[in-house]
């Protein structure tokens, strides 16, 4: 007699091995804004500045016309008559010995006054003004309108910072390029001058094309590295990271 083995009316099926399942967490953080904020200061600056260079790159480039006795001299160019005799680079004598250097360094104004122009175009489209204190100058309570700012984010704040320290680092360079050039010439164009009159008339107004410009690139540099860590910031906490979950 075969006897046959019974199954319990119900029974439970094996326990399943874990299943390895593939998922993706992500850790949400607020983001921090980025904006470019120049300064009324540094505003004012560049609107008088541009058109004193734009008035110079005038003069170099028409002459002779534009120096004394030309047609073109009075009454736009008349302070050049003195000018060209305190920096003879202005003068007759390096436009009689076919000295280049004035031209080629104003052929780089005219580009750098090209990117200013272009940057403050940016702002006054897209900028908003703002009573917060603008990056690098003394606060509204202290330098009052000056010390507001205007505000400019996304693409238009970013290329606007680009444009105005690749601006204001040429204006810099250039500047002590020219310095350079005398110290290695011996001074061959400014020596002959007294003290007072190197110092107001040249060192002066010549020196206010470093200090400035510098104060400029510094504040340009550090809104960049600013924006570069905040974007660093935002892709690494944004990114999610691969678990296991066992079922």
């Amino acid at each position: 007699m075969v006897s046959t083995r019974s199954h319990p009316d119900s029974f439970t099926p094996p326990t399943t091995s874990p299943s390895k399942i593939l998922t993706r967490s992500s850790q949400t953080t607020a983001r921090e804004e980025w904006s470019h904020t120049p300064s009324n200061l540094t505003l004012i600056w560049l609107i008088i500045s541009l058109p004193l260079v734009i008035w110079d790159a005038g003069y170099v480039m028409l002459r002779p016309h534009s120096m004394p006795g030309g047609y073109l001299h009075s009454p736009l160019w008349t302070p050049y008559g003195l000018y060209g005799t305190v920096d003879y680079m202005y003068g007759w004598k390096a436009w009689n010995e076919h000295n280049g250097f004035t031209a080629a360094q104003t052929s780089l104004n005219i580009v750098e006054t090209i990117m200013y122009g272009y940057y403050l175009w940016i702002v006054y489209s897209y900028g908003t003004s703002t009573k917060t204190k603008g990056r690098g100058a003394p606060g509204p309570n202290t330098a009052g309108w000056f010390g507001e700012a205007k505000s400019i984010s996304g693409h238009m704040g970013a290329l606007a910072t680009l444009v105005g320290l690749s601006a204001s680092v040429m204006t810099v360079s250039k500047t002590l390029l020219y310095w350079l050039n005398e110290y290695y010439s011996r001074f061959d164009n400014i020596g002959h001058n007294d003290f007072f009159s190197l110092m107001f008339l040249w060192i002066i107004p010549n020196g206010a094309w470093i200090v400035l410009p510098t104060y400029m690139t510094y504040v340009f540099a550090q809104e960049i590295l600013q924006g570069l860590a905040i974007a660093s910031h935002s892709s690494s906490s944004s990114e999610g990271h691969l678990t296991y979950k066992a079922d």
